[in-house]
């Protein structure tokens, strides 16, 4: 079974069980992959249908209130992501007093960053205060870079794809370590600077999930031995 395959039997098994915000959250991260092989696009787009479907055969005239969605943004782990997904369909402009109040108040790490992501996409120009590892953060929403558009980003994914052309299914698991890793430095950014040791971090862990220590030497090596990653113009 590969990558894709387990992703497609986690994502199944989380409609199956009722878990709706569980598939969405797997989906939505399967998506901001720059990549996806066809077929497997194909198949996630008919899941991504099937979730749509249960969502809208489960929900009820007010729950998709705005009112209630900010109820769910206090909750537990679960509301408060389902929340956010919720939430990428809306106007943000309307609801700035209320995400800057949640975000002052120690939110949930992964909905926070898709938050910041949105406030990003949407370009909302007011600052906002996150506090990360006892560290506070003000950041304006249209200052911040999205994930897929950073140069670190980008310059990361050149790299491995380099280093592990050969290996495709670890390939698609350092891509989504890597994505991770940079949807939660936000509201930072990595820079091109960073975009090797980025790369090979996502790599390294990546290979220690599929147990190929083996491979781990070669890859330090490789990184070792590639030339300096060159800015986008």
């Amino acid at each position: 079974m590969n990558y894709y395959d387990e992703i497609k039997a986690e994502i199944e098994q989380a409609l199956d069980s009722g878990n709706l915000e569980e598939a969405r959250f797997l989906l939505k991260r399967e998506f901001s992959m720059p990549y996806i092989p066809e077929e497997d696009e194909q198949e996630l787009r008919k899941l991504e249908g099937r979730l749509r479907y249960l969502e809208a055969e489960k929900r009820d005239p007010g729950e998709t209130s705005m009112e209630h969605l900010l109820h769910q943004l206090k909750g537990r782990p679960a509301s408060q992501l389902a929340a956010v997904n919720a939430l990428a369909d809306r106007n943000l402009r309307t609801i700035v007093p209320e995400i800057q109040d949640w975000l002052s108040k120690d939110p949930v790490p992964e909905a926070a960053a898709m938050m910041i992501e949105l406030l990003a996409e949407q370009e909302i120009a007011e600052e906002f205060t996150i506090q990360k590892n006892g560290i506070e953060y003000e950041f304006h929403g249209d200052a911040v870079i999205p994930v897929t558009r950073s140069e670190g980003f980008r310059l990361a994914l050149q790299c491995m794809n380099r280093w592990l052309g050969k290996e495709p299914s670890l390939l698609e698991i350092a891509k989504t370590v890597l994505v991770s890793k940079c949807y939660m430095a936000l509201p930072l950014s990595y820079e091109a600077a960073e975009a090797k040791e980025l790369s090979l971090e996502s790599c390294l862990e990546a290979a220690d999930a599929m147990g190929m220590e083996a491979l781990k030497k070669q890859l330090k090596e490789a990184a070792e031995q590639d030339g300096t990653v060159q800015k986008f113009a």
